[in-house]
């Protein structure tokens, strides 16, 4: 249900998934995007998060692949009834997956334990490839994805298949004979103590002994004519007689039904004996079956688990009032990456989590983005808790989740695929760095240059401010001038200014064709005796930068400004 037929079997397709899978993720870009919390909120349950991260991980940018997974994704969303039908699978699937992983051949189990281990892994087996196929069966006339398509087909297969029909035929049978046997019958001779002298297997039975409604001696008296018929003399069992030794009296008061029952030992030794004689051969019928094993059904599971859990995202989304796309996947080679009304998933996702029934439309913000040929570098400035971060992030997580043939955080989308996505966060302070804040910053982003590529994705927030804003705006203008010779997509998020006004010099003065441009994070005049970097409005938007101090807001913030310390003072009466 992921790849298209022949993509994942074929040397290129391979080797595009190969490529997919070893792009450079590391602990701090997962973190720095969210991916554990998305991957979270994907799976419906805690043990599909790990193979829904894996999805995420590994982005397609092939755009054939996306349309694959979109229209599987289509099919499930637009047919609630099939998307429940298979959802009501995902408990069997996950117990044939048991089956698979669980061994029957470990040496404490008898041969009949793994009869009935292989039994119950093809009565399930055949069990779910039926009620699957029935689903989409039914379901047939709506279904428009190749994915579901195909799986029908598969399925259909596997049912015409001579083994599977031999099996379903027979297997019935085979289940009859281990799941008849309920009970044994055990025949025990008493001496004239009453005590167990001698005992043995009379026989085996479909049924379950009952004791309750017999009183004391009901049970050692009862009507002769209520068993299959009077036993007398030395029963004929279907083993040898054992003789029950019996301790001595002291040692019996004590613990003398424990010595007996391990007197019994030989008697449940002929019993596994008998047992295995009955399982034997049914082993040799399933030899006929060794090729038939749940495979297909147990990839199945993550799967049909990551769009169910997908499907319940954008339900769950759209109740609080966002929109959710279907994002147009465009030629990787023009790059693009358009949404109108973006808003960052996991910033709704918290919310949610708060406040389950809240109408997220009245309280985010929602705001575009447009990488195309007026602007693929942004430099984006603006107050601190101005939405910067939350927005970058949100740029990040609809290529994750558009590459992972996903529906996206908006209204409209049109996105190029990207070959990776890079992120650089500013570094904490941290005593253990031996080169220092700033050379950690400087390491990392040498190592996002030296994976990305044109088609790459690059996000960086706050990177460069652990030195002084003089070498900050150097170090930065050439961390930019090197992102338009690559050529990649890329937002520097900062408190720069002076930066962003550089950026049609950069333009002029670097070769390239990604173009910078700056970006605000929008404010309001505010009213008087308000804040002087005025009210944030949470929207991002083109424009040069809008020269308000950095210093200025974290002074203020802080309650450091001079107005705010003259006040301290001057209610200290500390005032000269």
């Amino acid at each position: 249900m992921l790849w298209p037929e022949g993509w994942n079997r074929s040397q290129a397709g391979n080797a595009a998934r190969d490529a997919a899978r070893s792009l450079g993720w590391d602990d701090a870009t997962i973190a720095d995007l969210g991916l554990r919390e998305l991957s979270s909120a994907l799976s419906p349950e805690r043990r599909h998060e790990e193979r829904v991260r894996q999805i995420l991980l590994a982005p397609c940018n092939d755009p054939d692949v996306i349309a694959y997974r979109q229209d599987v994704l289509h099919d499930l969303l637009e047919n609630e009834a099939l998307a429940e039908a298979l959802g009501a699978l995902l408990p069997s699937l996950a117990q044939l997956s048991f089956y698979a992983t669980g061994s029957p051949t470990r040496p404490n189990e008898t041969a009949l334990q793994q009869v009935v281990f292989r039994l119950g892994e093809l009565e399930l087996y055949v069990d779910c490839v039926q009620r699957m196929r029935a689903v989409l069966l039914a379901h047939a006339s709506k279904l428009t994805s190749e994915g579901l398509r195909r799986l029908l087909e598969a399925l259909t297969d596997v049912e015409r298949d001579p083994a599977f029909q031999a099996l379903r035929a027979e297997l019935p049978d085979m289940l009859a004979k281990v799941r008849n046997i309920g009970s044994v019958t055990i025949g025990v001779n008493l001496d004239a103590h009453l005590q167990p002298s001698e005992a043995t297997l009379l026989s085996i039975n479909a049924h379950r002994f009952k004791g309750a409604g017999l009183s004391l001696l009901s049970k050692l008296f009862g009507n002769a004519d209520a068993g299959d018929g009077a036993v007398t003399g030395q029963a004929v069992g279907l083993a040898r007689l054992h003789r029950i030794a019996l301790p001595n009296e002291a040692t019996h008061a004590r613990d003398g039904s424990a010595r007996a029952m391990l007197k019994l030992v030989p008697l449940f030794k002929d019993l596994s004996e008998i047992l295995e004689a009955v399982a034997r051969p049914i082993a040799d019928a399933l030899l006929r079956y060794a090729r038939l094993n749940g495979q297909l059904l147990i990839a199945l599971e993550n799967e049909i688990a990551f769009y169910l859990g997908a499907i319940r995202l954008i339900r769950r989304i759209e109740a609080a009032g966002l929109p959710m796309c279907r994002p147009t996947i465009c030629p990787t080679e023009e790059r693009i990456g358009e949404v109108h009304n973006l808003f960052n998933l996991n910033l709704a996702l918290r919310m949610l989590m708060r406040e389950p029934d809240a109408r997220l439309d009245e309280r985010i913000v929602l705001n575009d983005v447009a990488f195309d040929d007026a602007g693929r570098i942004f430099i984006l400035t603006g107050p601190n808790q101005g939405g910067k971060t939350t927005y970058i992030q949100a740029i990040g997580l609809i290529h994750v989740l558009a590459q992972a043939g996903l529906h996206v955080p908006g209204q409209r989308a049109r996105l190029s695929p990207v070959d990776a996505i890079f992120t650089h966060f500013a570094a904490g302070e941290r005593p253990d760095l031996e080169s220092g804040r700033l050379g950690e910053e400087a390491r990392r982003l040498s190592a996002v240059f030296s994976g990305a590529t044109r088609h790459s994705l690059i996000l960086l927030n706050e990177s460069l401010s652990s030195t002084s804003p003089t070498e900050s705006l150097y170090l930065a203008r050439d961390v930019v001038r090197g992102l338009r010779a690559l050529g990649a997509r890329a937002i520097f998020a900062t408190h720069l200014h002076g930066l962003a006004e550089e950026a049609d010099q950069i333009n002029a003065g670097t070769p390239g064709d990604s173009r910078v441009a700056s970006l605000v994070s929008e404010t309001v005049p505010a009213a008087e005796g308000g804040d002087e970097t005025g009210r944030r409005t949470f929207r991002i938007v083109p424009g040069p930068p809008m020269g308000m101090s950095y210093a200025r807001d974290i002074a203020r913030k802080y309650g450091i400004s001079f107005e705010q310390l003259q006040e301290k003072i001057n209610r200290a009466g500390l005032s000269s």
